[in-house]
Formats: structure tokens, sequence, C-alpha cells
């Protein structure tokens, strides 16, 4: 079995010591395990109810019996409780709330709730909560004061986060987090820097897209340039749409290709539903 962590924990000691990041010394050892914390955190959706967003995944992870606790993460000022990890500034978040700060406050309950005690958390990210999730990393491999001393983090999935730019319409572009998804030279994207980071001890990267994703392009989703250990596009012929990666937890065939640590392509006829290869990509993996 080639478990998830390996090329992480190469990183980990050479590509992620990002300048400043001088933070190496007591993260906990990796291991393949079902009792991490699993963070889940949402994209754009202001105004909507926040914790149904991932109903279906606590249902696949707790039918799977995963021990770990899930929390959903919410940002926006008028998201329900059912997101009990809220990361905007005094719970006020709008859509001009930057995914920076969204980020910085993602970094902070992780190693509040977690890696100041020792233990290690694991994330997946829809949309733009992909980059929420970079920004917390990204903060933290930078060295900024701003953000804690200390973040472990294992394993990172993307569900058709647009890691380079978002094909979005006019009417979003006049909001802050609109803007920050959609240029791809803009002030946060250059903050955010070209590679996926690492958190202490090593992060493994997961970044999964769909060919039937009109919003976030397959090669936007899970591009071959950013330092992803696993790439995960689905096939066209598989039907799953922007939100569909974040809801399809059915067993079935789903057409796919695959690439594991830099290797060749492999396809599968009969691949897993999005959130079970989410889910597995927490663990480990053998195949997609």
């Amino acid at each position: 079995m080639l478990t998830m962590t390996t090329t992480a924990s190469a990183l980990a000691s050479s590509d992620a010591a990002a300048p400043g990041a001088v933070k190496e010394a007591a993260a906990p050892p990796r291991k393949d395990s079902t009792q991490r914390p699993v963070f889940f955190v949402k994209g754009y959706t202001p105004g909507d109810a926040c914790g149904s967003k991932w109903e279906s995944a606590a249902t696949l992870f707790n039918r799977s019996n995963w021990k770990g606790t899930l929390h959903r993460v919410g940002f926006y000022k008028e998201d329900d409780p059912q997101c009990d990890v809220r990361i905007d500034p005094g719970e006020k978040g709008t859509v001009d709330t930057s995914l920076k700060d969204l980020g910085r406050g993602l970094a902070w309950k992780i190693h509040d709730m977690y890696s100041s005690k020792g233990q290690t958390v694991d994330l997946v990210g829809h949309s733009m909560g992909g980059l929420i999730i970079r920004a917390a990393l990204a903060g933290y491999a930078q060295g900024d004061p701003t953000w804690p001393d200390k973040l472990y983090v294992e394993d990172v999935v993307t569900l058709g986060t647009p890691h380079k730019a978002a094909w979005l319409g006019a009417f979003c572009l006049p909001n802050l987090q609109c803007r920050e998804m959609y240029y791809p030279n803009g002030a946060f994207r250059r903050w955010l820097g070209p590679k996926l980071p690492q958190a202490q001890g090593g992060t493994d990267w997961t970044l999964v897209s769909s060919n039937a994703d009109f919003s976030v392009s397959a090669g936007n989703g899970a591009p071959t340039d950013v330092g992803a250990q696993h790439l995960v596009r689905y096939s066209e012929r598989a039907n799953l749409g922007h939100s569909q990666l974040r809801t399809v937890r059915r067993a079935g065939a789903f057409p796919l290709r695959y690439t594991n640590n830099g290797g060749a392509w492999g396809g599968q006829r009969d691949g897993a539903a999005p959130l079970r290869v989410a889910m597995n990509a927490l663990y480990w993996h053998k195949r997609w």
C-alpha cells in the first residue's frame, strides 16, 4: 500500500522550508489514521445555509466510522450555527472579507484547537474554500508574524478549487473575494505564491477536479505545476459539475485520470465518487 505521507515528509525537509519558516522541531509523527479531526471549508456562498453544504460529506465520514471530529467552517455573518468553527473576524464576515484574513483565522483556529496541543488535522476545501486553506498554510510557511508559530496539517484535499483563476460573471467582480479568485496576477494571488505551501512536518495535497465543471476547469482545479502530490481529474462522462464535487458520495463508476507524486497519468473507468476520493486521500490511497 502506498501511503499518503512519504512525499510530504520529504518536502517538509527540503522545498517546504520557506524563508522565515524555522518551526520544524516538534511536529507529530505522520501516520495513516481516521482519528484526525477534519475541517470542511465551503466556497463562495453568501446568504446560503452553511452547515448543509457538507451534510453529504458528514454522512459518508460517519457511516465509514471516521473517528475524528468533523468541523464545518463558516465565515459569513449570516452563517448558521451548524458551522461550528468561525474564522471571520468578529463573526461579521462579508464577501469583502479578504481570503488572506480568512486563511489567518483558519490557521489560528487550527492552532488554538489542535496544534497547540500537539495534534495534527486534515482539511477539505471546496471551490474558494481551497484557497482559504492555501492562505492558512501560506502565511505560516512564509513566517508571517501575524500567523501562529505552530501549524500541524497532515493532509489537504481541494475539490474544484480555482488554483489558477476562476471564471466568474461580471455580477461577482465588485466583491473582493471574487476579485481575489478571478485575477491570476492580483495582490492576493501574488502573496499566495505559485506553489502549494507546507505546514510543519509536511502536508500532502490532493487536488480533485472535473471536466464537467464549467466554473473551474479540470486543469485549473488540478494543475500539474503547483506541487501537489496527487491529482485526480474526472472525465466529462462522470457528469460531475462544480457542486457535485462537494456532494456526490454514492457508489458508482466515475471515470477519471490520476497521477501520484509526479508519475505517469493513469486511468480508471470505475473511479470512486468525489467525496469517497476525498476521504481516501485523508487516510491512504491505493487507487482512486
